[in-house]
């Protein structure tokens, strides 16, 4: 056990070291993470812990519902633990964004060793370099890219797992990590992983073609493993569709150009390939930095050369395959620079999100997957043999040529080494330039490489192996100020963002409750009328996560004005003002205590949604459309009380068996992988009669 056990703890360390201000709780995480995923995983939490069900979000946009994957849900079966096993805060935060780092480097080593490398230091390594890719240090502020990241290997491993052994169990096994992906990640990660397994599964079977018999056999398997799929995941896929036909960015995006072409891998900044550090200066239009960091460490960039002549003399043709599609997801993720990003729009899909240099992660996935088929038989010792093997001689002679490439960048940005910001730490992030960058990594990166190549010289290889894991670790560690972390430590956002638990009654107008804070560094903080359990009607880190009719009205106009100038329940006309009382005030459950001297109309700023149901002394009341937002009732003269009730059977329960059915096979697999390993530790072995020796 424990030398099973041995990778996956080297992996832990080296995630844990590399995004040491986040694992050790030195510094907040920063931007997304914490104005848009940090504030609806406490507000979940929140509601579970009230006993309240977590899919009507009623300070988001003026209410906003949870149940689909089209922004964050109650079927995602990470989420809705962590939220629910904890009293979710800003270090609970981290522990999730740290779990699922290293579950992508534990799901990747798994996925190589068992199919694709048969060393384990290879293995071991270059799990650690999708673990730390430029992807991963670019996306911390998006934990569902961080997500997608960590469940597509496991998916790719139990697809393998199905077709090396196509059984029940692992048709279903299949589905179930299907479905953890499908429900946790942003949705474009899961049009690009299906259509993308869909054409590996065409070409298998074409490889395969004169396997007649077996074909079938497992053809039928995977009509079980996507039935299974599709039972699993058609509660959240259905309201899904249903959100999409009610959301303001419900329909495709492509006719906006600039805005569907921006975020993209621009081909220029394929030099952080080798200086990584230089990608967050980077400054290019309509783009960003966390966009442009494609780094999968020194060792994948040092093999790359080797393994493209190593796989055209040996004519490898799965590994010309993979070579084939990381190129094509390359040239896709460079947006408008090539036709082919604009082409995939003819596929249903894909012309509703934009982003285009997400698929850099599969550019990533595909040279790593490469690196490992090339290199399936060999040793990691023999790997870097320099003069006695001609891979090992490319290496030799990549590494030379790396080493000149820092050595001309090194002299060429020289005269910047005066200019480096040393007065305080702040005052680096601030203000280093793109030059200062270039300069510090390629220093960095000169010293790395002539270290290795010496310890690979004087064959000392284990020391070279952990001198490729700490160029990652330090590249890693140089970004984070810039990508991940912000200059707060974690108990001044909890500070900032402190809230009490429950959910109070709201007596302020929605126009009057603020949603950002501007603290005393003039950072804005967004969404904080989530952690006031305040609906509001002002503008806050929405994007376009809102209903189609939120705002009925330009919001600056006098009648927006007027309208939101009210309580969250108010009676038209000149009713008297004591004459509504808020008694309850739940996300799901608004109650309210009228007297009214005459029939009048009574609104709840919220906005309606299937589901939505309003009850007058108990009786069903019809809610009106005005064509304003919010509901609104008829209510007669006299004394009675008004019920607003979200509710959705069908939703909560459809989520509550799919977590159980995901939870318990998790919890079967664990235990008997566990029993199995215990087996193989035992001194005896059977025989082919089943005795025991």
């Amino acid at each position: 056990m424990r030398k099973y056990l041995q990778p996956y703890f080297f992996i832990s360390v080296a995630g844990l070291l590399a995004f040491a201000p986040v694992s050790f709780m030195l510094r907040a995480l920063k931007n997304d993470i914490i104005a848009l995923e940090y504030p609806i995983n406490y507000f979940i939490s929140q509601s579970v812990r009230q006993g309240e069900i977590p899919y009507w979000f009623n300070t988001w946009g003026m209410g906003f519902p949870l149940q689909s994957n089209l922004t964050w849900g109650i079927f995602s079966t990470p989420q809705m633990l962590f939220s629910s096993l904890f009293d979710y805060n800003i270090y609970v935060l981290h522990i999730e964004f740290m779990f699922f780092i290293l579950l992508a480097g534990w799901g990747m080593f798994h996925l190589l060793q068992k199919y694709l490398v048969k060393d384990q230091k290879i293995a071991q390594l270059l799990a650690i370099c999708y673990m730390l890719s430029g992807f991963m240090t670019g996306s911390t502020q998006w934990l569902l890219y961080i997500t997608a990241a960590a469940f597509i290997p496991l998916v790719i491993s139990s697809l393998l797992q199905l077709l090396h052994s196509p059984t029940s169990r692992h048709a279903f096994q299949f589905a179930v990590f299907y479905t953890l992906m499908f429900t946790s990640v942003y949705a474009a990660f899961n049009i690009i992983t299906t259509y993308s397994l869909a054409i590996f599964l065409i070409i298998y079977f074409i490889q395969k073609k004169n396997d007649a018999q077996t074909n079938w056999f497992v053809c039928r398997k995977l009509l079980l493993a996507g039935t299974f799929t599709l039972l699993l995941c058609s509660p959240c896929l259905y309201y899904s569709t249903e959100l999409l036909r009610n959301m303001a960015r419900g329909s495709a995006i492509a006719d906006n150009t600039n805005f569907f072409n921006s975020n993209y891998l621009h081909p220029a900044s394929l030099s952080n390939l080798l200086l990584p550090f230089s990608s967050v200066r980077i400054n290019l239009p309509n783009t960003e930095g966390t966009m442009l960091n494609t780094y999968m460490g020194l060792f994948v960039l040092l093999l790359l050369p080797a393994a493209i002549y190593k796989t055209v003399k040996e004519k490898n043709k799965p590994a010309v395959w993979i070579l084939a599609a990381g190129l094509l997801f390359l040239f896709i993720s460079f947006g408008h620079f090539t036709p082919l990003r604009n082409a995939l729009n003819s596929i249903p899909g894909f012309s509703y999100f934009r982003n285009p240099a997400i698929f850099r992660l599969y550019f990533i996935l595909s040279m790593i997957y490469f690196i490992a088929l090339s290199f399936r038989s060999v040793t990691f010792e023999n790997m870097f043999t320099l003069k006695t093997n001609y891979a090992g001689k490319i290496v030799s002679l990549t590494t030379l040529s790396l080493l000149g490439i820092c050595g001309i960048v090194l002299l060429v940005n020289f005269k910047h080494i005066h200019d480096i910001p040393t007065d305080s730490f702040a005052g680096f992030v601030k203000n280093i330039n793109f030059s200062q960058t270039l300069f510090i990594n390629a220093f960095l990166q000169l010293i790395i490489l002539t270290t290795w190549l010496i310890l690979v010289k004087t064959r000392k290889i284990k020391l070279a192996g952990l001198v490729l894991t700490a160029d990652l670790i330090i590249n890693t560690l140089l970004c984070t100020p810039f990508f991940s972390v912000s200059s707060y430590s974690l108990r001044q956002v909890n500070h900032i963002l402190k809230s009490s638990a429950g959910f109070p009654i709201q007596n302020t107008r929605i126009s009057q409750v603020a949603t950002t804070y501007t603290d005393g560094k003039m950072n804005k903080w967004n969404n904080v009328n989530v952690f006031n359990k305040q609906v509001s009607s002002n503008d806050s880190y929405r994007g376009p996560l809102t209903l189609k009719h939120s705002y009925s009205f330009p919001t600056d106009s006098t009648e927006a004005l007027t309208f939101f100038n009210n309580p969250l329940v108010f009676a038209d006309g000149d009713t008297a003002a004591n004459a509504l009382k808020l008694i309850l005030q739940k996300p799901n459950h608004i109650r309210v205590n009228v007297i009214l001297e005459k029939a009048s109309s009574v609104t709840l700023i919220q906005n309606y949604y299937p589901g939505w149901k309003a009850f007058y002394n108990k009786k069903i009341a019809d809610i009106i459309k005005t064509g304003k937002p919010g509901m609104t009732i008829k209510v007669p003269e006299g004394e009675g009380v008004i019920d607003f009730v979200y509710e959705r059977k069908s939703v909560w329960i459809s989520a509550l068996l799919v977590h159980l059915i995901i939870i318990s096979f998790l919890l079967w697999r664990g235990y008997y992988f566990i029993k199995g390993k215990r087996l193989e530790l035992l001194p005896f072995h059977s025989d082919s009669n089943g005795l025991i020796h």
